[in-house]
């Protein structure tokens, strides 16, 4: 199939002409080299082509293209649907874009023409833009932006006049990006925090992404942020008038005027999060927050995305300019451990003095939920970038159905360390926070489970779920800066604050960051899960990971997962050639003992199932990119080991081999390693003992109670519902295959909907 669809589902009212759309998308092995050869239609599979600016973001090892990240502009109807059309036809080309986004080399920075505005990007500082033209005609005056300001541990600290180099990610026609690194410094030139931004344009577009993160990479362990802002105050003209937008449901706007206009103000805290009645998935939604100013010139409108997500923040508005608070002073300060950071996106809306007030509106809210189509899933089918079969022609619909409700039920949290990620009232319970909450750190890669149920429904809030959690990591969870190589690029594990506990291989996870590089392109997501994968390398070189039988059998299992997850992910030997040690090391352990058992106890190597199914699963995987039949002999041998020593009097898998600890415990990775099994040897005995699994596990709660009350917890996060933040990530892949290979035997009849009633045509 060298065509498909993109569809893009109802949401706006207003038409959006020419509206900027990205999407990736994922090729078979040898199906595409050249991306100049894609083209996408307007109309119908024999429509002209639109403009493309298409790049491979992935490659095969054969070389043929994985992943190809695609910028084009839409007509989108309001208050409609519509499906766009590409293939693979290099013979008609598409035409050049009419205004491309051009990019100038300066002495003094890097100028950007879309068209519609011209800008500098400073190489003096970070501010972020100066000498703005809108149409022709410069507004605001030469540099409006006065640099990202923020107060840390009592020192002032500024982007404003720290030099940056400046790096052009992505050239146009249809979108430039250009990468800005450097250091927040204070009056005497010390630098205290490191600086990662970013600026976006489109062709023919008078707005501006604009991206602010910062890290601390200094010696102390921990500082605190008391305040980050960015001050807009534009050059004086006639007529000036004012606005802001807040809202949840509609967006109520407050406007003055005049140099004796009242001050306009507003403040998102967690009280304010605690009483506003929000229902949108959070990660997908939650409302709006702008602040505008406008002059004879012209004017800028500042929005903060997902502002009450990320809460606390806050906007200014009066007769002087604008303050966008990223970070608002009198807030309780923000911990920042050291290799922790946090980044923020705005969206810089330059526009005429005559712009109606609707229009800022909704292009703010057109940022704050962007239209992004959605591939069919015949075609992720037939182009699986990630290998294993994850797309079943069949699935029970009931199935669907409790996956997308453990994907929603986790418990929600907002605020601005923790969006994105959820307290586990498990691991709370248990006292591992010593009085605080424990925060999953979205365990068990919840960012890939979410990118392949994306992939599998079309259902966007999966996807926007995984691009959040993700981002999470990359930020907060992700350790960019230790002394100690052995934490240095390593997810931290599941603990209080997020960044407070250890890093060890099997709480460390790389396909959710490759997950999120192929459906951006921002190599970030590339080079943290380089950086991970190298972590769990130094750990497993070490004692006793390194030493059969001595640490437990999910640490190698993990490790192996990340190295086969590498491999398919980039396409580079090293990785396979890692996953083929461990593999090894696996079957040494077997042989040594019979069984992969691992301590417990000072006296004690009990069988964990879900430990060893873990590890199951992951040499599973290894046989996607090595055919060792010893490894298929140690699925099934592993496996019947299982069943004669693991069951429980209920047929039932129990938690731990110990008396103390073989309570029914039946877990998803049981279930996966049972059908591995099965598809190995063709024995339906192995699936018949999984449905039963199956069974017992559909009748166990989902996990979080989502709609449950909301609270201020003592990190500062509004939290709603409590509960297990573990279980859609944790059983997605593992019940999708069983699933997948049950249901054509008719194991799992009894467990889907009646069938729909037929439809009278009489």
């Amino acid at each position: 199939m060298n065509s498909g669809t993109l569809y893009f589902e109802k949401i706006s009212k207003w038409d959006r002409p020419g509206e900027p759309v990205t999407v990736s998308i994922p090729f078979a092995p040898g199906r595409l080299a050249d991306p100049a050869r894609l083209a996408v239609r307007d109309g119908g599979p024999d429509a002209a082509a639109l403009p493309v600016q298409a790049a491979p973001l992935t490659r095969w090892p054969d070389g043929s293209i994985q992943w190809l990240l695609a910028h084009f502009q839409a007509d989108l109807p309001g208050n409609a649907d519509k499906l766009l059309y590409f293939d693979l036809d290099g013979g008609r080309a598409a035409p050049p874009c009419p205004t491309p986004v051009r990019l100038a080399e300066t002495d003094d920075g890097i100028r950007v023409d879309t068209g519609a505005a011209c800008f500098s990007i400073p190489r003096g500082g970070f501010l972020p833009l100066a000498d703005v033209v809108l149409d022709g005609r410069e507004i605001l005056g030469n540099r409006p932006f006065a640099g990202f300001a923020a107060r840390v541990g009592g020192r002032e600290l500024s982007t404003a006049s720290c030099p940056v180099e400046l790096e052009v990610e992505e050239a146009g026609p249809l979108r430039a990006v250009v990468a800005v690194r450097g250091t927040h410094r204070d009056a005497r030139g010390g630098a205290a925090l490191e600086l990662a931004g970013r600026v976006t344009a489109y062709a023919g577009k008078s707005y501006v992404e604009v991206e602010h993160g910062f890290c601390h990479v200094g010696e102390e362990e921990e500082v605190v942020l008391e305040s980050l802002e960015l001050a807009v105050r534009p050059a004086g003209g006639e007529n000036v008038r004012f606005a802001l937008g807040e809202g949840h449901y509609r967006t109520a706007i407050r406007r003055g005027c005049g140099a004796g206009g009242e001050a306009l103000e507003r403040t998102l805290d967690a009280e304010t999060v605690l009483y506003q009645s929000w229902e949108h998935f959070p990660d997908c939604f939650y409302g709006d927050f702008w602040a505008d100013w406008t002059d004879d010139r012209g004017g800028v409108a500042v929005t903060i995305h997902q502002a009450h997500q990320n809460f606390p923040k806050g906007l200014s508005a009066d007769a002087r300019g604008l303050t966008c608070r990223l970070y608002p002073a009198g807030q309780a300060p923000a911990r920042i451990l050291r290799g922790m950071g946090k980044t923020h996106r705005m969206q810089l809306y330059f526009h005429a003095s005559a712009e109606p007030i609707e229009r800022i509106t909704a292009r703010s809210l057109q940022f704050q939920l962007p239209d992004r189509p959605s591939l069919a899933r015949r075609w992720f089918a037939e182009n699986n970038p990630w290998v294993e079969g994850f797309f079943p022609q069949v699935v029970p619909d009931r199935l669907l159905t409790r996956l997308a409700t453990l994907h929603d039920g986790r418990p929600k949290a907002l605020g601005m360390m923790h969006f994105g990620d959820a307290p586990d009232a498990g691991y709370t319970g248990q006292g591992r926070g010593r009085g605080r909450a424990v925060w999953v750190n979205n365990e068990y890669d919840r960012p890939h489970a979410c990118s392949l149920f994306y992939a599998l429904t079309g259902l966007r809030r999966a996807l926007d779920s995984a691009l959040v959690t993700a981002r999470h990591w990359l930020d907060v969870d992700l350790c960019r800066c230790s002394a100690d190589p052995l934490r240095d690029g390593g997810l931290v594990a599941h603990s209080a604050y997020h960044a407070t506990g250890a890093v060890y291989p099997s709480h460390e996870w790389v396909e959710g960051l490759l997950d999120y590089y192929a459906w951006t392109g921002r190599r970030e997501g590339l080079d943290c899960a380089v950086r991970v994968a190298e972590n769990i390398l130094r750990h497993m070189a070490q004692p006793p990971l390194s030493d059969p039988g001595e640490a437990s059998v999910r640490e190698g299992g993990w490790a192996l997962r990340a190295m086969v997850g590498m491999y398919l992910g980039t396409g580079r030997k090293r990785w396979a050639d890692e996953a083929r040690k461990l593999a090894g090391l696996l079957l040494q352990w077997h042989e040594r003992f019979g069984a992969l058992l691992a301590p417990y106890t000072s006296h004690a190597m009990p069988r964990v199932p879900f430990m060893i199914a873990l590890t199951v699963n992951s040499l599973a995987r290894f046989l996607l990119i090595a055919d060792d039949e010893r490894v298929r002999k140690l699925i099934v041998a592993t496996a019947d080991d299982l069943l004669a020593h693991c069951l429980g009097p209920d047929g039932i898998f129990y938690y731990k081999e110990l008396p103390s600890l073989r309570r029914p415990y039946a877990t998803p990775h049981v279930l996966e390693a049972l059908t591995h099994a099965y598809r190995i040897t063709g024995n339906q005995a192995y699936l018949r003992v999984a449905a039963r699994q199956f069974a017992a596990m559909m009748d166990g709660p989902s996990g979080a109670a989502a709609n449950g009350p909301k609270v201020i917890d003592p990190d500062g996060a509004v939290v709603q519902g409590a509960g297990d933040a573990r279980p859609f990530a944790a059983a997605y892949t593992s019940v999708l295959l069983f699933a997948a290979a049950a249901t054509p035997l008719g194991l799992l009849d009894g467990y889907d909907y009646p069938p729909a009633a037929a439809t009278d045509d009489g």
